[in-house]
């Protein structure tokens, strides 16, 4: 495994264990206080795991890069990222809307997710389909 994997694959288990101690005193501080404080700093929580999630993505998606760019072409590979891109930041987005308490929004944010990868597909629906005209003779 290159090192670029195992030091992220070492972050992310660090970041898993920092999500677990924050849900374990998240729920201390709702026991706790009956105000919405707790709701405020899980949404903050929410958003500084999410940054870090998605710093640890660049490095992994640089090196996914070098090894797949050898077997696809640029416009192939260009494709792929925008959808693995769109489908992480969706994700994202739709899980933190849902840990907000809001989850016809966040299906709603999914569906749009689902639509945006349709669309960035498109240049690749043409090609096959252009291919299959060729080899029928169409």
């Amino acid at each position: 495994m290159s090192t670029v994997l195992q030091q992220s694959y070492t972050d992310v288990l660090r970041l898993c264990g920092c999500a677990v101690l924050a849900a374990l005193c998240l729920t201390v501080l709702r026991g706790c206080a009956r105000g919405g404080f707790a709701g405020a700093v899980s949404a903050c929580l929410c958003a500084v795991l999410a940054a870090a999630a998605i710093e640890l993505a660049v490095p992994v998606l640089s090196e996914l890069r070098r090894v797949c760019l050898p077997f696809l072409s640029d416009k192939h590979a260009q494709v792929l990222f925008r959808a693995m891109a769109v489908g992480m930041t969706v994700q994202l987005s739709a899980d933190t809307v849902r840990d907000l308490g809001e989850g016809g929004l966040a299906d709603r944010v999914e569906l749009a997710g689902r639509a945006v990868l349709l669309c960035i597909g498109l240049p690749l629906y043409e090609e096959i389909l252009s291919m299959a005209e060729a080899l029928l003779c169409l």
